[in-house]
């Protein structure tokens, strides 16, 4: 019985699959989810997918700019991050090196700057204790975006990860007075 009921979830999980990669609406969509788990396994692509898409608990700023509460009376801590691709694999990376260590300061507008010279869709994703805080929102093959984040506390523990490469592109975020 168990056989029976696991195979039809996969037949069902299956279909959608099929269904959305046909539908003109979503097939772009579709492909992005689907791309990494040529690489990276197909059930974890998946499945992260289906889970980040479930938990999305943050405003997305219209174009590729998403701010949560910011003042514009901060001082303002501009980082730059941009993807990058080698054989295959993606990384986030910066003048220090590859999916550095970020440095938000607190009482400040952390401004993270990104650009995406690669030929896929990336979204930087910020979270705290494993829940979604903050979003780039999707940056386009040759686009730039940026994320603004200004609710930090000293001790706090951050990371992010791109939305479509969790595995490779994925770091964390020290805070500092």
């Amino acid at each position: 019985m168990m056989n029976k009921t696991k195979g039809l979830g996969i037949l069902i999980v299956a279909t959608f699959l099929y269904i959305g990669w046909l539908n003109p609406l979503t097939s772009g969509q579709m492909h992005q989810i689907l791309k990494p788990a040529l690489g990276q396994g197909i059930a974890y692509a998946i499945k992260s997918q289906l889970v980040s898409y479930g938990s999305m608990n943050t405003a997305i700023a219209s174009g590729n700019k998403n701010t949560t509460t910011s003042d514009k009376n901060l001082p303002s801590n501009a980082l730059q991050l941009s993807a990058n691709e080698k054989k295959g694999i993606y990384t986030w990376a910066n003048k220090e090196g590859t999916n550095p260590i970020l440095n938000f300061k607190q009482n400040a507008d952390n401004v993270v700057q990104l650009k995406n010279p690669t030929d896929s869709v990336h979204q930087l994703i910020i979270t705290s204790a494993g829940k979604r805080v903050a979003s780039s929102g999707d940056i386009k093959p040759g686009k730039s975006g940026e994320l603004s984040f200004a609710n930090v506390n000293q001790g706090e523990t951050l990371e992010y990860h791109c939305l479509y490469h969790p595995s490779t592109m994925k770091g964390t975020i020290t805070i500092s007075s």
